[in-house]
Order: structure tokens, then sequence, then C-alpha cells
């Protein structure tokens, strides 16, 4: 949705086909995730006029800590090295579906302005072909859409890219991620908190008000189901374990959820007369909150190559190796570092305890370090 109405306000038409039935999606219902909108994300929203709807339900990411265990070592990351504005924003989920929804509209119907958005939903397509000077696309619907380009935004397990034979690159974490909403008595000052465990990271992220925070559980998936199945009191007590002492007492706010966790690569980000966006082209690790912000990314770059040669070329294929070289660096560098923090981590090796304890005392020292870190992180570097 966040391409869809990108391309639209560039003032070309564009079809949503999705599986989903859009009340269902539309649905004011938590399902435990949240996003982290680093700040060059929450540019970008402004940018194509989403972020107004958003701002009023984003939590304000000030100051963000990360810790080792019970280690009294840890390393702070203040939005005021940087300047005044928040380093990034947590969002429900659903609050950003709404918000993108109700942009979608703007460009529909009878209101629509700049280029045309068409949802249909729920529907499949049955055949997809990549031909030389277009795409064609066949709906469970019995209809026929022929297309310059396509966009693949189905997710790490996209079946659009196999359809293009683009092969990936996969790895299991042997993990799983626990997400639900907390609420506790002391107010959170904003400040999101990283802590590495052995069995994987632990994140507690502010909600907007102060009092409810988005947890973020990373434990082995054999032992997710002793944790989900266990009553709400017991839940509560292995949170406060893990988070500490400095949010009070803590009650569950909303289900618990798991997800597992794998990564995934696509070898290519292109196809004939296809782009590959968000997880459809790298899934990783959410250790660092970046996954979302990562696709964001895909979409300004997306947005750039058309304005320069959709009137001059239309899709081409320098075009789609354009994008793709850009987009490779960036996401693979991201994947790397998630990956290596997740094992480095996530263990209690005592010399690697030493070293990355050593390691974060350092970087928290090193003031040039720690802006580039941060900079990197709000996507404004």
């Amino acid at each position: 949705m966040t391409a869809a109405c990108a391309i639209a306000s560039f003032g070309l038409d564009v079809v949503v086909i999705d599986s989903a039935n859009l009340e269902e999606v539309r649905k004011k219902e938590s399902d435990g995730r949240t996003c982290a909108i680093a700040a060059g994300s929450a540019d970008f929203f402004r940018r194509i006029g989403v972020w107004d709807d958003l701002l009023p339900n984003a939590g304000e990411i000030l100051d963000i800590r990360v810790t080792d265990g019970n280690s009294p070592v840890f390393l702070h990351y203040d939005h005021k090295l940087i300047g005044d504005e928040p380093m990034g924003y947590i969002i429900e989920n659903y609050h950003l579906r709404d918000a993108l929804f109700k942009k979608a509209e703007e460009f529909s119907g009878k209101n629509k302005k700049n280029g045309k958005i068409t949802i249909l939903a729920p529907v499949k397509y049955t055949n997809i072909d990549f031909c030389d000077d277009k795409c064609v696309v066949n709906l469970s619907n019995n209809k026929i859409i022929e297309s310059q380009l396509i966009i693949a935004a189905d997710g790490k397990n996209s079946n659009i890219r196999k359809l293009a034979g683009i092969r990936t690159h996969d790895w299991h974490y042997k993990q799983s991620g626990m997400v639900c909403t907390i609420a506790h008595e002391n107010h959170h000052q904003n400040i999101a908190q990283e802590r590495f465990l052995p069995q994987g990271p632990f994140a507690v992220l502010p909600m907007k008000g102060g009092y409810h925070s988005s947890l973020v559980w990373t434990e082995k998936t054999e032992l997710v189901p002793i944790y989900t199945s266990m009553q709400d009191e017991e839940i509560e007590e292995q949170i406060t374990m893990r988070a500490g002492e400095y949010l009070g007492k803590i009650k569950l706010a909303s289900r618990m959820y798991s997800y597992p966790l794998t990564l995934c690569k696509a070898k290519s980000y292109y196809g004939k007369r296809l782009v590959l966006i968000g997880d459809a082209a790298h899934a990783m690790h959410p250790l660092a909150g970046q996954g979302f912000n990562v696709g964001i990314r895909d979409v300004e770059e997306l947005i750039k190559l058309l304005e320069k040669q959709w009137f001059v070329s239309g899709v081409c294929s320098d075009m789609l190796k354009n994008y793709e070289a850009s987009r490779m660096a960036d996401s693979i560098s991201l994947i790397g570092i998630t990956d290596i923090l997740n094992r480095s981590f996530s263990n209690n090796i005592l010399p690697l305890k030493a070293a990355r304890r050593l390691g974060m005392a350092a970087v928290n020292q090193a003031i040039p370090l720690k802006k580039f870190f941060m900079k990197h992180a709000m996507g404004i570097e």
C-alpha cells in the first residue's frame, strides 16, 4: 500500500491485487505487531501525505539503551547527539494500514487525483506472463490486467518471486519472536530498550501515551509453546524478570503472538518487468527493527528511478538493474549486521561475552562512531 500510494502520487495508475478480505484487514484489532518507523521513513510518509494520520498514534523513540544480559555495561543512544527530532517512532500495524487505506481512497473513484489506485480484493492471480513489452496477469475473477511493471510486495514467501524463477538464500534461526503489548506502572520516558539474552534479543519499545510498550521477545522456537501456554500472571513475571524494574508493575495489554524468525534474501531483486520490494527481496532478523524501513527505502529508490526514466524510456532493463544495484548494497549490509549481532549475542560463551561488552563500552565512549550508527539507523545518512 505504501508503494501504491507513492506511485499514484507520482502520477501513475496502480492496481493492487490482494487475496485478503479488506474488511478483515481494516479491522482495528492488534495482531501484536508494531512497526519501528525510522526518522527517514517518517520523512517519506510526510512527502506522500500519510504522516498526519500516523502521528497521533506514533510513540516517539528519544533514547535507545542496549545491554548484554545483566551486565552493568550498556550502550546509550541519545537523540540529542543528532538534533531535536526523535530517532524514530513505534506505530501499531493496524494504525499504519488504516492510514494507508485512507490515502489510497484519495486516488480512487470521483475523488481521485494524480494517478489512480484500483484495489482488487479478495482476488488471487491464476497466472502471470512476463513478456518483453508488458506483463499479463490473469485473475481468479476472470479479469485480465496488462501492466508495464509488476511490483512483488508479497512477503518473504513471495509466490511472484518463485514464478519469476528468482532463487533465494535462506536461513532458519530456530528462534521465534513473541510479540505483545504491555501496560506498565511507570512512564517509559520514550526509551527503547534492547537486551541481548542467551536465547535471543529482548526489546521493549515505547508506544504513544507513555504507559504502554510493544514487546518483541526472541526465544528458541522449541520453548515458545511453554511460554504461550502460561497464565497471564506467569508471563508477566517472566517479562518483568527480563525487562527489569524501571517500568514498575507490568501487565499484559494484548494477546501474545509468535512468529518464526528466518533470513531470506533474493539472489536478484528484479526480473523481466518485475521488481521485488520489502520482505519479498530481503527478510531479516527483527533485532534492529529495520526490516520495514529497508522496504520503505526500496519504494523511495523505485520512485526516483521512475521519475528519471518513465517518461523517457518507460520500464527498461537499465532502470531495473540500477534499482537492484542501489538496494542490494543497503539491504545486504543490514542483513549482515543483524545476523552477526544475533549470532554473537545469543550465547553464553565467556570469551565472546567479554569481547562484546568491551566493544559496547568502547562504542559508548566514541561519540563520532555513535553518531554514525545513529544516523544509519535513522535512515538519514
